[in-house]
Parts: structure tokens; C-alpha cells; sequence
């Protein structure tokens, strides 16, 4: 009887030990084997064989810690200001990430950024991969690509270089800088033609008579038109009294809110972000041999040109650009107009012409009188741009950029 007690007693102690060890010894050693970090996941990856398991051909899950990195989305270009829906928050494997604070967790701080270098989709953002501005932006490429990138997207950009009148005139005097917006105004010259021919009317006639002979003679060609009239039978021949037909005029805008890439040539390598034209200095010429040093006078001190560039690059649409290209080819006067800052409005022209200047601005034709003045007024006052041209080019190198 004393022994059976004993057993029960005995079998009493191990049940509790039993559910001790469950539900206190066995919790804390699982907490203890996986603790979970902030920020992080963990992921089972059950591939093939991995270093360190024992047994060719072991399963065993390995565990991988997550941690939540900014990943494009999309591919970034180089130049482009980083879109809200071109970045997201991805979990990134730890053990994978790029050194250490080279990444964001938030795409608050990249958004509105600019992409240094190309940046492809599926990548994580790095920060040396993103800028403020374009001054620090990597040399891979052309500024002016870069630059364009940043352009409005509701239009393609190209962009084409024009070329610009020495004197100011059509560039606004030398007001425009990169980053404007301008209007390009163009001034064109019409003539009549021979539809035929395509050459200046009016024709030259040549009268065709017969010979006694029977041969047909051609007369020496004239210029003007046949006209019947009382002072001959056969008519007369009314001719032009100026050698050549007078052109007329007419000007209109063409293309609207070209932006201005960059005024004068581009330095080699292509970088205009920060670069500043810099003038060629003209170094005096050495006194002739024999001299007296002493007697001559003070050297003066070179001034340098002021730049006076004589091209400009344009970000056009494609269609613009053709119509820039035509207009060079054609030798089409190109005027320059400078668009408010901030001002992306489009209004209607209307081409100018003679006619349009006359019913538009009141003017009439003079009476003809039984008196005039003396001289007589052949022209009025006009700016001579070929002069000022000359000018300004007179006794000095022209500066280069």
C-alpha cells in the first residue's frame, strides 16, 4: 500500500515538471531565437544548398531580415526632377542594402529632387544619385540635355541654334539670357512671279516678225507688256520704270515660347551650368627696336571686348524646329521678342503688312500739292545698322566665349 502511494506521488511531481517546461521554458527560448526589429520583416527563403548547413541538398529555411528603402519605380534620366509616382517605399533585404546612409526609408526625401545619374526601375535610390540643382550635377552627357529635361512635359523639346545679328538688334540688346522665354518674329519678302518660270515678273517680250525671206526674225526682248493705244496701230510697249519689281513686306510671329538654352557658343565639354563667357585680352605691341625706353610712354592696360555673341540655342518643339531651319536656309530676318517672366499665355497675331499699318493706324495718303520743299525729301531717318555694326567691331579682337 505505502509503495503505490509513493508511484502516485512520483507520477504527480513529473506532471507538473512536464507543464512547466511548456508553458514557461519553451516561450522564452523561442523569444530569445527571433527577436523582431522596428522597421524590418523576416522572410523564410527554402532554396537549395546554402554555406554552412550541414548535408548536400539541405532545405532548411534561412531567415532574412527586411528593412524598407525608397526603390524607383520607373526609370529616372539623368536631369529629370523626381516625380511623386516615380518612387516607393519597397522592403529591401538587410544583408543587401547599400552602405550605410546611402539610402532614404521616406520618398518625401527624394521627391522634387534631381536625378544625378540615370537611375533604372527596380533600383534603390541612392543619395549619391540625387541633387538640388544642376550645379551639381554629374558629367555624363550635355547641361544642355540636362537642363531641357526639366522643361515643361506637355510638349517634346529639341533644341537648335540661331544665329544673331551682331549690333543687338533682333536679341533684344544682348538682354537675352538662358532660362527666358522668347517669341520668334520673322520678316518676309514677297515678289511676284511667272507661275511657270518662277522668276521675277514682269516677263520680257520678244516680237516675232517675218522676213521677206520667209524667215521668221525674233526682236531684241523688252521688258514690260503690250498695250493697244491711239499713238500706234500696233500698239505700244509699256515697261517698268525701276529695274527690278519692289518686294513687300510682311512680319508676323512664328513660334511662341521657345527657351532659351544658351546664348553664344558652348565651351568644349558641353558644361554651361555656373561657366561665363570670358573675353579675349588684346596685349599691347612691344615698342619698335632702338627706341628710347625712357621717353616712351606708359603702356596702357588692355580692356577686355565685351562679349558680343553671335548665336543663340533655342528648346523648340520638332515642328518649330524645321520651321527655324527653313527660315536660316531661306535667309529670313529673325527677331528675337523676350516673354514676361512667369508669362505662358498664347494670343493671336496678325501679320503685318502696308495695308495692315494703313487701316489700322489711321494713315492717309498725302494730297499731291503745286508745291513742295526744297530739298526734296527722298527718304526719312533710318538706323544704319551696317555703321553701328562696323562700330562696334572697329580696332578690336571680337571676344570669344
Amino acid at each position: 500500500m505505502r509503495g503505490r502511494v509513493l508511484i502516485l506521488i512520483g507520477a504527480i511531481i513529473l506532471l507538473v515538471a512536464l507543464v512547466i517546461v511548456v508553458f514557461f521554458v519553451l516561450p522564452q527560448n523561442e523569444e530569445e531565437a527571433g527577436p523582431d526589429t522596428a522597421g524590418s520583416a523576416q522572410v523564410e527563403d527554402a532554396g537549395g544548398e546554402q554555406p554552412g548547413l550541414v548535408g548536400a541538398g539541405d532545405m532548411t529555411p534561412i531567415v532574412r531580415n527586411m528593412v524598407n528603402i525608397v526603390v524607383a519605380i520607373q526609370d529616372l534620366p539623368r536631369g529629370l526632377t523626381i516625380p511623386e509616382d516615380g518612387v516607393a517605399v519597397q522592403p529591401w533585404p538587410e544583408d543587401a542594402l547599400p552602405e550605410a546612409g546611402n539610402y532614404f526609408v521616406e520618398t518625401g526625401e527624394v521627391v522634387g529632387r534631381i536625378a544625378r545619374t540615370d537611375i533604372f526601375r527596380g533600383a534603390p535610390v541612392l543619395g549619391r544619385q540625387v541633387v538640388d540643382n544642376l550645379y551639381e550635377i554629374a558629367e555624363t552627357g550635355s547641361d544642355a540635355a540636362a537642363l531641357m529635361a526639366g522643361l515643361p512635359a506637355d510638349r517634346s523639346w529639341v533644341a537648335i541654334s540661331v544665329p544673331l545679328d551682331p549690333t543687338g538688334i533682333g536679341q533684344v540688346a544682348y538682354g537675352l539670357q538662358p532660362g527666358d522665354y522668347v517669341d520668334v518674329i520673322m520678316s518676309f519678302l514677297f515678289v511676284d512671279v511667272d507661275e511657270d518660270f518662277q522668276t521675277r515678273l514682269p516677263n520680257t517680250i520678244s516680237v516675232i516678225t517675218r522676213a521677206e525671206t520667209g524667215e521668221m526674225v525674233i526682236g531684241a526682248p523688252r521688258q514690260g507688256r503690250v498695250e493697244a493705244s491711239t499713238l500706234s496701230p500696233e500698239g505700244i510697249l509699256v515697261g517698268p520704270s525701276e529695274t527690278a519689281q519692289r518686294p513687300r513686306l510682311v512680319t508676323q510671329r512664328t513660334i511662341t515660347d521657345a527657351w532659351v538654352v544658351h546664348v553664344g557658343y558652348f565651351p568644349p565639354g558641353g558644361n554651361i551650368v555656373g561657366a561665363t563667357p570670358t573675353p579675349i585680352v588684346v596685349e599691347a605691341a612691344p615698342p619698335p627696336p632702338g627706341e628710347a625706353q625712357q621717353n616712351a610712354p606708359p603702356t596702357a592696360v588692355p580692356t577686355a571686348t565685351p562679349y558680343a555673341p553671335t548665336i543663340i540655342t533655342l528648346a523648340v518643339t520638332p515642328q518649330d524646329a524645321l520651321g527655324l531651319v527653313w527660315a536660316i536656309d531661306s535667309q529670313i530676318p529673325i527677331t528675337l521678342a523676350l516673354r514676361a517672366a512667369g508669362d505662358r499665355a498664347v494670343t493671336q497675331t496678325e501679320a503685318v503688312s502696308l495695308q495692315y499699318m494703313i487701316q489700322n493706324f489711321n494713315i492717309t495718303q498725302p494730297a499731291a500739292l503745286p508745291f513742295s520743299l526744297e530739298p526734296p525729301i527722298r527718304s526719312v531717318r533710318r538706323f544704319n545698322i551696317g555703321s553701328l555694326s562696323n562700330l562696334l567691331a572697329e580696332g578690336s579682337e571680337q571676344a570669344v566665349p
